[in-house]
This record gives structure tokens, sequence and C-alpha cells, in this order.
């Protein structure tokens, strides 16, 4: 299976992942926006390559090592949960996502998700992690 653009959203510790496929696809941007249209419920993730106060940097070291580019952004996770109708906190969840045509910005359809079940971590009574 292709990995598709897109992200993760972990609710529980306010993390955004994006994946290394959409920074590929957004040509290795130095900085990303994430823009949530709460009418339309899409979310766009947008390069771009100068810093301001809403840009994410992208740390490409740490890209290499996780394989995926991590962002901490509680207020737009506890948004974005109230856009999806979510409870705060939730379950994770993964959403897919299509390249447009300016080759800049990756959209993102809210409804589209999936939850991301993840394994008990508890083995013989003891809980990792």
């Amino acid at each position: 299976m292709a990995m598709e653009s897109g992200i993760t959203v972990n609710f529980s510790n306010n993390e955004i992942n994006i994946r290394t496929k959409t920074l590929k696809d957004l040509r290795s941007p130095r900085f990303v926006h994430i823009f949530i249209n709460e009418k339309e419920r899409h979310l766009l993730i947008r390069r771009c390559e100068e810093r301001d106060n809403d840009a994410f940097p992208i740390d490409y070291a740490a890209v290499e090592i996780d394989k995926k580019c991590r962002f901490k952004a509680k207020p737009l996770v506890i948004y974005l949960a109230s856009v999806i109708g979510l409870p705060y906190p939730s379950k994770t969840l993964r959403f897919c996502g299509n390249l447009l045509e300016d080759g800049d910005t990756v959209l993102i359809d809210l409804d589209d998700h999936q939850f991301l079940p993840y394994p008990d971590r508890r083995i013989m009574g003891v809980r990792h992690g």
C-alpha cells in the first residue's frame, strides 16, 4: 500500500504528526502552516519558506530519526477536536489528504478519518510506557 499524504493527530499528547510523504509532496519546505476551515470541515497544510508566528518549523534531522514530523500544538489540537465534534482528549485519528494543483498545499477532509487502534501495553500485569 502506498503511503498517502496526510497527518495523524494524537489528542491525548496534543501532537500533530505530518507524514514524511506529505513533506515530500510539498517539496521539503522549511516551515508549514496548518489551517482549519471550520465551515468546509477541511484542514490545509501549506508550505512556506519564511518564519512567522503561525509557521511550524520542520526539523529534518528529527524527521530522519522518527520517520515523521511532530509538533506539540495543544490549542490547535483542542480546536480540531471541537471542529470534528470529538471530546477532548480523544483517540488518535489518521487523516489522508491530496496535494492540490498549486503544489504548495495538501487538502484534508476532516470528515474522512480513521481511528488508530493501539495495542494494550499491559503485559502480565506490568504497565509499560
